[in-house]
């Protein structure tokens, strides 16, 4: 899960820098001048984000899970 955290946190890196240049574009300029390849790996890299965001939870939830089965079974 630590591998997939990490990932995650390098899929905002491009991301931002990204997103910095565009939204100046955005706002000194009209927003047809935002390169379209840019939208295209903008949403690429916010899709691969809220993947990782996913797994991350699943994890979390299964091994709560888990925890709470080996808990009781300790206890009873």
């Amino acid at each position: 899960m630590e591998k997939l955290i990490i990932l995650r946190m390098f899929f905002y890196f491009p991301l931002f820098g990204l997103l910095l240049p565009d939204a100046g574009v955005l706002l000194a300029r009209a927003p047809g001048s935002v390169p379209l390849i840019h939208v295209g790996i903008e949403i690429g890299l916010i899709f691969c984000i809220l993947i990782c965001t996913a797994a991350i939870a699943i994890m979390k939830k299964r091994n709560s899970h888990t925890g709470d089965r080996t808990n009781e079974a300790l206890y009873s």
